[in-house]
């Protein structure tokens, strides 16, 4: 019955690591979108990557995230900066066709040959965002300063755009410029949520159009669905009760674990488990 599950689990990953990332990943996404949308859904790709082929990852994630962008913009209706949201989302369309472009020149045929790339390209980001963490929890200067303007508004569309479509890692890029706006945590959160629902949107298209979302894709989707509730409520849940502090440092550790094995290969918690042990 469940024999299609096959083509989605790396050889070699055992079900019970294969379903424990999955689902581990899928909700962090709806922690993340409904509860800080601090951009730790980033988590969630390094994470899925290391049982997932890497062109079936991003596949599956976006009707996913459709629907937690759906819940969150509808939980933070009233909060939200629709001229923040104009600035990210009309230039990321450029950054989508472009990566539309690069999905269409490599197809699913040179995604195996390119998926090293892909993973590397994926941790990287991750890296960097939990750099930004680092640096914003530890009060370093250069993520309080003034307000990011227009112009890098543009330049950080366009990346949104392009890193979103290649494999939803924009989130970084977005919430660095979002946090420079000096929101308030649940304006933040309501203009974040509003941005991706637009980008993610509009990706949709050119997913359906290069053939990334297949039968097999939705069918696995509705496998998942009963996580968007649970998500979404566990977000909600920590935003009003847990800080945002605390939560930041958890995706932190979790997100440099999930990255160097993606960009080096080298699993940390084996590493630390032969060490201890």
């Amino acid at each position: 019955m469940f024999g299609f599950l096959d083509e989605f689990i790396l050889p070699g990953t055992s079900p019970w690591l294969f379903w424990s990332f999955v689902l581990t990943g899928v909700i962090i996404q709806g922690i993340s979108k409904s509860g800080f949308a601090g951009g730790a859904g980033i988590l969630s790709l390094p994470m899925m990557m290391l049982v997932m082929p890497v062109d079936r990852v991003p596949a599956v994630l976006l009707p996913l995230l459709i629907l937690f962008d759906m819940n969150a913009v509808y939980h933070h209706r009233r909060n939200k900066d629709l001229r923040l949201v104009k600035t990210i989302f009309f230039p990321s369309l450029l950054g989508t066709a472009l990566a539309t472009w690069v999905w269409y020149k490599v197809g699913k045929e040179g995604v195996g040959e390119y998926g090293g790339y892909i993973k590397q390209f994926t941790g990287v980001i991750a890296i960097l965002f939990a750099a930004y963490i680092f640096a914003k929890e530890t009060s370093m200067k250069w993520v309080s300063g003034r307000k990011a303007g227009p112009g890098l508004g543009v330049v950080a569309g366009v990346a949104a755009g392009f890193t979103s479509t290649i494999n939803h890692s924009a989130g970084p890029i977005v919430s660095l410029y979002m946090f420079s706006q000096n929101l308030g945590k649940s304006f933040f959160t309501g203009t974040v949520a509003w941005t991706f629902a637009c980008i993610n949107l509009s990706k949709l298209p050119s997913y359906a159009g290069l053939g990334l979302i297949d039968y097999s894709v939705l069918t696995f989707d509705l496998l998942l669905l009963p996580l968007i509730p649970l998500g979404s409520w566990i977000g909600k849940w920590m935003h009003h009760n847990v800080s945002e502090r605390a939560f930041n440092w958890v995706i932190f550790v979790l997100t440099v674990i999930a990255s160097v094995h993606l960009v080096f290969g080298v699993n940390l918690v084996s590493l630390a488990l032969g060490l201890v042990f």
